[in-house]
């Protein structure tokens, strides 16, 4: 469900989902805000904005290498997710950028850079890489076997996404501190630096498991800048 922070207007999509495409689409358009600020950085946009020059890239053959072989098969995991769904993932990023721009709005890269996120994975205990890296499999199994449509039919519903994070918290701690709370800090300190620049709205499309996060954080940050 949108909602609204202090002119942040909040998007919660699901990737690999065609609604959440047109979600971050229509929402961009009626908002009409100053700024659409998106869950991308630099290199991420530039591999979706040129998705042939990494055509191959999540189909070789997988590595020993822990962090490298969780990493190629959680973008094979969203590469098979989006053929059955039609939407993959990464749409409803673009979807709000060219809407943004349609609206002359300014565009906003907030995740942390992919190659940092990458560098703090190799922080992670190899435990909990592997027991990560060995469900992987089994839930490509489920998606070919037809559960695409059963899968995003559960996570839209209420509680569904806020649970599965509970979860993944307690199995891999470490894993859900640097996928997921390291960058909703980096996220939430560059929705406050959008809002120290402009005067009008913000538009803000991120997974919808990042959203109580960063909303957190912004509140934090906005508390401590009012009482500065």
């Amino acid at each position: 469900m949108v909602q609204e922070i202090n002119r942040v207007i909040f998007v919660p999509v699901i990737h690999t989902d065609p609604e959440s495409v047109e979600t971050a689409r229509k929402t961009v358009i009626e908002v009409r805000p100053d700024v659409v600020a998106v869950e991308l950085d630099r290199a991420r946009f530039h591999q979706l904005s040129n998705p042939e020059e990494y055509e191959d890239q999540s189909q070789g053959a997988q590595s020993d290498f822990g962090v490298n072989d969780l990493m190629n098969q959680i973008a094979l995991l969203e590469k098979n997710l989006g053929q059955e769904t039609g939407a993959r993932a990464g749409t409803e990023m673009i979807a709000a950028i060219e809407a943004g721009r349609e609206i002359e709005a300014k565009i906003a890269l907030i995740d942390r850079p992919i190659h940092v996120t990458a560098q703090a994975l190799g922080q992670v205990p190899l435990d909990e890489i592997y027991r990560l890296s060995n469900l992987i499999p089994e839930a490509n199994e489920d998606i070919s076997d037809g559960e695409a449509g059963n899968l995003m039919d559960h996570l839209k519903e209420d509680g569904a996404v806020d649970n599965i994070l509970s979860e993944f918290r307690k199995e891999f701690p470490v894993l859900a501190n640097v996928l997921i709370d390291q960058r909703d800090e980096f996220i939430a300190k560059a929705i406050k630096s959008i809002l120290d620049d402009v005067d009008g709205k913000i538009v803000v499309v991120l997974g919808a498991g990042h959203i109580e996060g960063v909303t957190q954080n912004l509140h934090k940050f906005l508390q401590t800048d009012g009482a500065s």
